[in-house]
């Protein structure tokens, strides 16, 4: 079979260059025993699918850096360069988006590479729509979200039905030719408004195959007996996600009636990434192969490197800088009173903010430039700064800017990071992501993000000083965990805070699946949780590492661009495309 034979992630790429890049930064697969006493101590100190977005985002100002201007890659419509000048820091004008591109649906729904919903209103999110829009084959096909009726529990005591739930889902035959495959995108930790774009839509272009993506239970518009509570959120489990999916294709086969013997071929990024692989463990007849981007198949429990990632990835001047940013805030939090009310406020947040939630999303709003491929736009923007000279106001008011000008004016103050929102029901969304997903990581999945303790070791080898505060702990996320659903354990099905059970049943670093292609992006910390170590696992399960600069999460899932995608991109996709195809043809 034609590209199948063992190789090194990328071509021409020795294992022992590889391992400078990548074998400091690898995560033990399965060995959580232990983990739980251990991570209850006091630590010195996160999602996300392909989201769906709308073309009207709101105009965010504020940013950070004189050199912005010259980083920012995306044009002006009409090729107006024009820049607005906030305080003394001149800022590129904000992109415009069309305010409808109809598509049978209130807006066009557009693949956004993974970037979580609380994160879309800033200029990366409309960046990446924008990208998505000159997409224009895809933009004229008309869809309309459709519905069909998935069970509730999968797996009822005997005898008993426990009913359906309204399942949302997007099919779109704009390439489709009778007989060609069905291209399946596995809904995540998100709503869905459309079918499957990016790299998906340009394979089924070329492959005349039929475009479908199903929306993940408890997210969106699918959510069981339409609530969030924690005795309902029991069938929020992969192994129930995992179930939709496999029944759902039967169904859609019987009822569009597709021709039989039709081939399915799954999708999925981030954690429908990891989905896409358990897939083919769980329900190996339902589909030919699967392509995991950036997939999170190692459910770690205290994923410490995540931090450990970043902090390589930047270099030691930008690390610096990160952890200077940090301090001021910690000063100023921990100095209580107008101080601490200050600091907070600068994102919208109230005082009363618990600080663990606090530095979390100031630890997130900076690590999810690295994680979406804008390394060089952070370190350029926080390393113009004397950080020996600068005063805490100076250090705090450039980075609440420049996060708020990349993610959002609302990113910081929204329910996502919020332990006292995700528990009040009068505040939180149903059916969106913050409490879903919280759930998810605290039933079953983990990957809770601390930062190292003092003279931490991983493997023999002294972990950096940390980037994020020493209040992103253990205790703080096991603590939130319990505040948001109270004493979930007694859920039926409840582990403990444990991740053995699903990497056992998976295979964890290592998983036991057939007939999947992973992919994955140096600068991006889900790497850590992906499969280690980073080479393909046996001739059925390839792996390939883009290492480029500014390589970020699920950057394959994106709309090729011949001419600005690194040749290390390009290298990926045509190393999966070459096993998609040899797989479809069997």
């Amino acid at each position: 079979m034609a590209g199948t034979g063992r190789r090194s992630p990328r071509v021409g790429m020795e294992d022992e260059e590889l391992a400078t890049v990548v074998a400091p930064l690898v995560e033990g697969t399965t060995e959580e025993a232990g983990l739980q006493s251990r991570s209850l101590r006091l630590r010195a100190c996160s999602a996300r699918g392909l989201i769906a977005a709308v073309a009207s985002v709101t105009l965010v100002a504020g940013v950070a850096g004189a050199l912005l201007m010259l980083l920012l890659p995306h044009p002006e419509p009409g090729g107006d360069s024009s820049m607005a000048a906030i305080g003394e820091v001149a800022v590129p004008a904000p992109i415009v988006l069309a305010e409808e591109h109809s598509n049978g649906a209130a807006h066009i729904p557009v693949p956004v590479g993974g970037l979580p919903p609380w994160a879309l209103g800033g200029e990366i999110g409309k960046q990446m729509i924008q990208e998505e829009m000159a997409y224009h084959p895809l933009s004229s096909a008309k869809t309309e979200a459709r519905f069909w009726k998935a069970p509730i529990d999968h797996f009822p005591p005997l005898g008993e039905s426990s009913g359906t739930f309204d399942q949302k889902f997007y099919v779109s035959d704009q390439f489709y030719k009778d007989g060609g495959p069905v291209f399946f995108e596995l809904g995540g930790e998100g709503g869905i408004g459309g079918p499957p774009g990016g790299f998906i839509a340009a394979l089924a272009r070329e492959r005349k195959a039929l475009l479908v993506q199903v929306e993940h239970r408890f997210y969106g518009d699918s959510v069981p007996n339409g609530n969030v509570n924690a005795s309902n959120l029991r069938y929020l489990t992969v192994r129930q996600a995992l179930a939709d999916y496999a029944a759902f294709i039967d169904w859609y086969s019987a009822e569009a009636k597709l021709p039989e013997g039709t081939k399915w071929f799954a999708f999925g990024g981030s954690y429908p990434g990891a989905l896409a692989s358990w897939f083919r463990i769980a329900y190996p007849d339902k589909t030919v192969g699967s392509l995991s981007s950036s997939g999170v198949v190692n459910s770690i429990f205290d994923f410490v490197m995540f931090d450990v990632h970043i902090e390589r990835a930047i270099g030691a001047e930008c690390a610096d800088a990160h952890r200077a940013i940090t301090s001021a805030f910690e000063t100023s939090v921990l100095a209580r009173g107008e101080e601490e009310r200050h600091a907070k406020e600068l994102f919208g947040c109230k005082a009363e903010m618990l600080d663990g939630d606090f530095f979390y999303m100031l630890a997130d709003g900076l690590a999810m430039m690295v994680q979406y491929g804008r390394k060089s736009l952070l370190c350029s923007n926080i390393t113009g700064l004397d950080y020996d000279k600068a005063s805490s106001e100076e250090i705090m008011s450039n980075t609440a800017s420049l996060i708020k000008h990349f993610w959002g004016t609302d990113f910081g103050s929204g329910c996502f990071y919020d332990t006292s929102c995700l528990k009040d029901p009068a505040r939180y969304e149903v059916g969106g992501t913050d409490r879903s997903w919280r759930w998810q990581k605290c039933y079953e999945l983990a990957y809770l993000q601390p930062a190292p303790l003092p003279d931490q070791q991983k493997d023999g080898t002294l972990l950096p000083k940390p980037l994020r505060s020493w209040m992103v702990n253990m205790s703080y996320m096991v603590d939130q965990c319990y505040a948001v659903f109270g004493d979930f354990n007694a859920v039926p099905g409840g582990i403990d805070f444990s991740t053995q059970a699903i990497n056992a049943q998976y295979g964890g670093a290592q998983p036991t699946a057939r007939k999947v292609f992973y992919s994955n992006f140096a600068d991006d910390p889900w790497l850590e949780a992906s499969v280690m170590p980073p080479r393909d696992i046996d001739d059925e399960q390839p792996y390939e590492v883009a290492l480029c600069e500014d390589c970020g999460h699920c950057m394959d899932l994106h709309t090729p661009n011949a001419d600005k995608d690194p040749a290390a991109l390009k290298a990926v996709r045509a190393r999966f495309e070459k096993y998609m195809d040899d797989w479809l043809d069997e």
